[in-house]
C-alpha cells in the first residue's frame, strides 16, 4: 500500500479569494464574519484551515474553537476554547493588559482561566439576569477587543449547528460590539441541519443586521478541480480516471478521498487505473465510513464504539477505565490500528484522541444497539466520577449528559443530581437557555407519584427562572403554574410563594394581564404564617405589581401601602426600597401621580444612604423621570435623567444608559432644542441595542415621529410606520400614530379606517399600560381632525384625569405637552366653548412654565383656532396675538409644517370672513357645511369635500334644520342666501 499523500488544497477559488480579502479588511480594523456551509464532508473545515493557515503568514493569530457533537460539554463551549487556547499563548503581563476589568467575569465563566489572570474582587450579585449576561457579555467582548488591538485575530468556530444557544447569542453580542477591532470570524456549519426552527437561524439573521457578514455554501468539485485531486491523491494525472470518479461522486471531497484511498489500495505499489475501486458511488457520507470501519479488526471497532460514546474527543485513561475486561495494551493497539486508517487523531493534550471527522464518530455511535448504548453512557458516567472524585464541578454537564443517556436502566437518582447541579452551573453562567434544558433533563427522569413532589417543585422553580432569564416568559408561566400546584398538593407555603413570584414576575416581564399573578399571590398570603414578615411583604410587593397590570389600581395601593409598611417594621432598607418601588411602573393610573413621586423620592434617598446597588436606584429613576415630566418639573426631571446617566456610565449598565440618554432626548425635544435631541436620541438607539433591540427601537421610532412632527417632516417616516403596522403585533401600538401621520397628510379616508377600527366600544382595546395615556393622546387629536363629534366626549373623559399635567409616553420616551391643549381641542370640536377657553388658558400656562416651547406654539395655535371658529364678540382680535406669538416661536424653532398653518390663519382672522358674524347661532363648521348644502352637494361629497365622516356631516345639517326652522335642505338654501352666507347663483 503506498503512502499517504502530503495534504494540499485544492479549489475552491472563489471563496478563498473572498476569504482572503475578509482577513485584509479585518487587519485594517474592520471586523468581518464568514460563514461555510455545505453537507457534511463537503470540506467547511478543511478551508477553514487553509485560511487559518493563510492567517499565520499574515502574522493573524488563529483560534479555534469547536461546537461539541453531544450535549455533555459546558456552556459556552466554543467560547471556552478559543479563551483557553489564546490564554495559553500568551503570559500573565499579557494577559493582565487583556483582561483588564473583564478578569472576575473570565474566572467565574471558566474557573480554570482564574489561576491565569489577575486576583480581582468577587462580581457583585444582580437581581436582573439580563442585566448580568450583559456584564459577561461586555466582559467577553472587551477581551477580544483589547485582545486584536494587540495583533490581528480569526477566530474559528466550527460546526456551529451544534452550538448552544448562549455560545450563539455571545456570538452576535461579540460581533456587534467589535467596531473598529482587527477580528474577523470564520463559522462552519452544515446548511441542511439549520431549520427556520433552529436557534442558528436566528443567530445568522442577527449577525447580517449587526455585522458584515458574507455566507458561502460549498458544493462538489469542479471537473478540472477532480482531476487536480485526484492526481495529487493517487499520482496518476488521468483525465479518464478523473471524469470518471468525477462522474461518479459529483465531486464530493469525502467520496473522491475514499474513492482514492481505494485506488492506492488497489494498486499497491503500482499505478492507478480507470475503473478501479468502487464501481457505484456510495449512497450517502455513512456509507463511505462504514466501508473503512468494515477494514478493521472486531476488537477495533469494538473500542472505537466505546470511545464514540465520549463525544467527539476521548481520554485513552478513561476509555480504559471502561474497557475494564480489555488490556490497556490491547487498547492501545486498536488506537494505533485506527490512526492508522485515519479514523483518529492524536489532539494536543497528552493521552487524548479525537475522531478525524464528527462524521466517524456519529456513525459508529449510531451502529451501537440501544441498549448496549444506554448501558456505555453509564459505564463512563461512572469512569468521569471516579476520575474526578476530588472535585466534580468541573464534568457537571459531562456526568449529566451520560446519565441522562443511560436511560431509565440507568442511575435515575444520578441522572437528577447531576443535571440539577449543571443546571444552577449554567445559571451561575448566565447561560438561561442551557440551564433550562438540564431542569427540563431533571424533571424528566423524576418519576411519578406524591412522594416526589417536593423535588419536583424545586426543579420547576429552577426550570421557571430559567425559562423567564432566557426571554422564555410565556413558558415560565405555565412552569411555576405547575411548580404551584405541587405546592398546593404538598401544603408549602414556601414553595407557593415562590411559584407565585415567579408568575408575577414572568407576567410583568410579558406585560400581560396579572389576574392569574393575583389570584396565586393571594393564594399564598393566605398559607403565609403571620410571623413571616419578609415573606408577606416580598409578596405584596408582586401583588401590588401584578394588581396595575390588572387594572386593579386601587387595590395596588393598598397592597403597596401594607408592603411598606411591614417592611418599616422589620427595618431592612433593602425589603423596604423594593416595596417603595413596586408602584412605580403603574404610570397609566394618573390618580396615583402623588403617590408614585413620594414613594420614588423616598427610595432614592434611601438607596443614597443604605448603598444599595446603583442600577436599583436607576431602575427607578427611569421612572420617576416620567413622573416629574408629568407634573411639568422639567428642572427636576432633567437632573434625575443626569443623575442617572452618570451612575449608568460609571457602572457600565448600558439598559439605564440607554434610558437615560432617551429621557435626555425626550426634554430636549420638549424644550424646542432639536438640535440636542436628535443626537441623544441615536446615542440612545445605539446603547439600547447592545441591550435589548426591540425596544430601543420602538423607543426611538417614537422620539423621531415626535422631532420629525414638530418639525414638519413626518411624510418622511410614512413608510417605517405603515411597516409597523404591517407587522402585526407591533402594528397595534404604531396604529395611533399612523393615524397622525394620514392626518398631517391628509389622508382621511385612512385616518378614518384607523380610527373607527380603535373606536370600538369607546376605545376598550386600548391597553392599559405605559403607552396608554399616549394612545389616547394621539387619538384625540385624529378625532378633532376628523370633527367627531360622537366620540369626542368619551375621549375628553379619558383624558380629563390628566388636565392640569403633561401627557408623557412611557417612562422616557416623549412628551405631548399639556393635557389641557387636547381637552381644549376635543370641547372645541364639541362646541363647549367655555370649557375649551378655560383648558386653553391653562395649557399656555402650564407650557410657559414647563419650558415646553414647541408645544407652547401648538397650544396657542390651538387656542387661535377654537376663537376663529367660534368668532363671538372679539374673539377674531384675541387670536391675532396668539397667532403672532405662535407664529414668532414656530419660526425660531423650525416647526415649518405649523408654520404654514399659523400663517393661513392670521389671513383668516384678518378677513373677518361671514363667520365673524354669526347667524341664528351657527357656528363656523355649519356655516361651511351650509354653503355646500346650498351648492347642491350630497352628504357623501360633503364629508369628501371636508375630510370629515359622513355620519358626522349628517349631525351638522340636523344642527342647521334646527337653527335656521329650516324644514328641508332647500329652505337651508334659501336661508344661506338670504343672510348674505354665499351670493344667489
Amino acid at each position: 500500500m503506498k503512502p499517504e499523500p502530503e495534504r494540499i488544497f485544492i479549489g475552491r477559488q472563489r471563496e478563498i479569494d473572498a476569504l482572503y480579502s475578509a482577513l485584509e479588511s479585518a487587519i485594517a480594523g474592520q471586523p468581518r464574519v464568514v460563514l461555510l456551509a455545505g453537507e457534511p464532508g463537503i470540506g467547511k473545515t478543511r478551508t477553514a484551515q487553509e485560511i487559518a493557515a493563510h492567517a499565520g503568514r499574515r502574522e493573524v493569530l488563529a483560534l479555534w474553537g469547536r461546537c461539541p457533537e453531544d450535549s455533555g460539554a459546558p456552556p459556552y463551549w466554543p467560547w471556552l476554547q478559543l479563551l483557553r487556547r489564546y490564554v495559553a499563548l500568551h503570559g500573565r503581563q499579557v494577559l493582565a493588559e487583556t483582561s483588564g476589568a473583564a478578569a472576575a467575569h473570565l474566572a467565574a465563566l471558566d474557573p480554570e482561566l482564574a489561576g491565569w489572570l489577575p486576583d480581582c474582587a468577587p462580581l457583585p450579585v444582580e437581581s436582573d439576569p439580563a442585566r448580568s449576561r450583559f456584564r459577561l457579555f461586555d466582559a467577553v467582548a472587551g477581551f477580544w477587543r483589547r485582545a486584536a488591538a494587540r495583533q490581528p485575530l480569526l477566530l474559528v468556530t466550527d460546526d456551529l449547528h451544534r452550538a448552544d444557544v448562549p455560545s450563539l447569542r455571545l456570538l452576535e453580542f461579540v460581533m456587534a460590539n467589535v467596531d473598529g477591532s482587527r477580528l474577523m470570524v470564520l463559522g462552519t456549519y452544515r446548511d441542511a441541519e439549520v431549520s427556520r426552527q433552529h436557534p442558528l437561524s436566528d443567530t445568522l439573521a442577527e449577525l447580517h443586521r449587526n455585522a458584515s457578514v458574507q455566507r458561502f455554501l460549498l458544493g462538489g468539485f469542479s471537473l478540472a478541480e477532480t482531476a487536480c485531486f485526484v492526481a495529487s491523491a493517487t499520482g496518476v494525472a488521468s483525465p479518464e480516471l478523473a471524469a470518471a470518479l468525477h462522474d461518479q461522486t459529483a465531486g464530493h471531497p469525502l467520496f473522491l478521498a475514499e474513492l482514492a484511498r481505494d485506488l492506492r489500495q488497489a494498486s499497491g505499489s503500482g499505478a492507478a487505473k480507470p475503473g478501479s475501486g468502487w464501481s457505484v458511488v456510495p449512497r450517502g457520507v455513512r456509507e463511505v465510513i462504514g466501508a473503512r470501519v468494515n477494514r478493521l479488526t472486531p476488537r477495533c471497532v469494538e473500542v472505537l464504539q466505546t470511545a464514540a460514546v465520549f463525544g467527539r474527543e476521548f481520554s485513552s485513561e478513561l476509555l480504559c477505565r471502561v474497557l475494564a475486561a480489555v488490556s490497556e495494551d490491547a487498547v492501545m493497539a486498536t488506537i494505533e490500528e485506527a490512526r492508522t486508517a485515519s479514523l483518529i487523531d492524536q489532539s494536543a493534550e497528552s493521552g487524548s484522541y479525537q475522531f478525524a471527522h464528527a462524521l466517524v464518530r456519529d456513525a459508529l455511535y449510531d451502529e451501537l444497539p440501544a441498549r448496549r448504548r444506554a448501558a456505555l453512557h453509564q459505564q463512563v458516567g461512572a469512569a468521569f466520577e471516579a476520575h474526578y472524585q476530588g472535585d466534580l464541578s468541573a464534568c457537571w454537564s459531562t456526568l449529566a449528559h451520560h446519565y441522562h443517556a443511560a436511560g431509565p436502566a440507568g442511575d435515575a437518582a444520578k441522572a437528577i443530581e447531576y443535571a440539577s447541579r449543571a443546571a444552577e452551573r449554567a445559571q451561575a453562567m448566565h447561560a438561561h437557555e442551557e440551564a433550562a434544558r438540564h431542569y427540563l433533563r431533571a424533571c424528566s427522569a423524576l418519576p411519578a407519584g406524591p412522594g416526589t413532589d417536593a423535588q419536583r417543585c424545586r426543579l420547576l422553580l429552577g426550570l421557571g427562572y430559567a425559562q423567564n432569564s432566557a426571554g422564555a416568559s410565556a413558558l415560565a408561566t405555565a412552569t411555576f403554574g405547575d411548580a404551584a400546584a405541587c405546592a398546593r398538593r404538598l401544603g408549602d407555603s414556601s414553595l407557593l410563594t415562590h411559584a407565585a413570584i415567579g408568575v408575577a414576575d414572568a407576567q410583568w416581564r410579558l406585560g400581560v394581564d396579572g389576574s392569574q399573578a393575583v389570584l396565586l399571590i393571594r393564594e399564598a398570603l393566605a398559607q403565609l404564617a403571620p410571623a413571616d414578615s419578609l415573606a408577606r411583604s416580598s409578596l405584596l410587593s408582586a401583588l401590588c405589581q401584578a394588581l396595575l397590570f390588572a387594572n386593579q389600581p386601587a387595590e395596588a395601593e393598598t397592597a403597596f401601602r401594607e408592603a411598606v409598611a411591614i417592611a418599616r417594621q422589620l427595618g431592612d432598607s433593602l425589603v423596604l426600597f423594593r416595596a417603595l418601588c413596586a408602584i412605580l411602573p403603574g404610570r397609566w393610573y394618573p390618580e396615583q401621580l402623588a403617590l408614585r413621586i413620594d414613594a420614588a423620592r423616598e427610595a432614592v434617598e434611601l438607596a443614597g444612604h443604605a448603598g444599595h446597588p446603583s442600577h436599583e436606584s436607576a431602575y427607578l429613576s427611569g421612572w420617576h423621570v416620567g413622573d416629574l415630566m408629568e407634573i411639568g418639573d422639567t428642572v427636576a426631571a432633567t437632573t434625575t435623567a443626569r443623575f442617572h446617566l452618570s451612575t449608568a456610565q460609571r457602572q457600565r449598565e448600558p439598559f439605564n444608559e440607554a434610558a437615560a440618554l432617551a429621557a435626555l432626548s425626550m426634554i430636549a425635544t420638549h424644550e424646542g432644542r432639536f438640535a440636542d435631541a436628535e443626537p441623544l436620541a441615536v446615542q440612545a438607539l445605539r446603547c439600547g441595542t447592545r441591550f435589548d433591540r426591540a425596544n430601543a427601537a420602538g423607543i426611538f421610532g417614537v422620539q423621531m415621529f415626535t422631532l420629525r412632527r414638530h418639525q414638519g417632516r413626518l411624510r418622511e417616516l410614512a413608510p417605517v410606520l405603515k411597516q409597523f403596522r404591517d407587522q402585526d403585533s407591533r402594528g397595534a401600538t404604531w396604529r395611533p400614530g399612523l393615524a397622525i401621520l394620514h392626518c398631517e397628510l391628509g389622508s382621511h379616508d385612512e385616518a378614518q379606517e384607523i380610527f373607527e377600527t380603535l373606536a370600538v366600544s369607546r376605545f376598550a382595546g386600548l391597553a392599559h399600560d405605559a403607552i396608554r395615556i399616549a394612545s389616547i393622546a394621539y387619538l384625540a387629536e385624529v378625532c378633532v381632525w376628523l370633527d367627531d363629534g360622537e366620540r369626542a366626549p368619551t375621549l375628553y373623559e379619558l383624558l380629563a384625569p390628566h388636565a392640569g399635567r403633561n401627557i408623557v409616553f412611557g417612562a422616557h420616551t416623549a412628551s405631548f405637552g399639556a393635557a389641557d391643549r387636547l381637552l381644549g381641542m376635543l370641547a372645541t370640536t364639541l362646541e363647549r366653548w367655555d370649557v375649551a377657553r378655560a383648558h386653553f388658558e391653562q395649557a399656555v400656562v402650564f407650557d410657559q412654565q414647563t419650558g415646553g416651547r414647541p408645544w407652547l406654539v401648538h397650544s396657542r395655535c390651538a387656542f387661535a383656532t377654537m376663537l376663529i371658529r367660534r368668532a363671538l364678540g372679539d374673539d377674531l382680535e384675541r387670536a391675532q396675538p396668539l397667532l403672532d406669538a405662535a407664529l414668532d416661536e414656530a419660526r425660531k424653532l423650525g416647526m415649518r409644517g405649523l408654520e404654514e398653518t399659523l400663517v393661513a390663519l392670521q389671513r383668516q382672522a384678518a378677513a373677518g370672513d361671514a363667520r365673524a358674524a354669526p347667524v341664528a347661532g351657527l357656528s363656523s363648521r355649519e356655516v361651511q357645511v351650509l354653503r355646500l348644502v346650498a351648492a347642491g352637494k350630497t352628504n357623501q361629497e360633503i364629508a369628501t369635500a371636508l375630510f370629515r365622516s359622513p355620519n358626522t356631516v349628517a349631525s351638522h345639517v340636523r344642527n342647521i334644520l334646527g337653527k335656521t326652522q329650516a324644514a328641508n335642505r332647500a329652505e337651508a338654501s334659501a336661508f344661506a342666501v338670504r343672510h348674505g352666507l354665499m351670493a344667489p347663483k
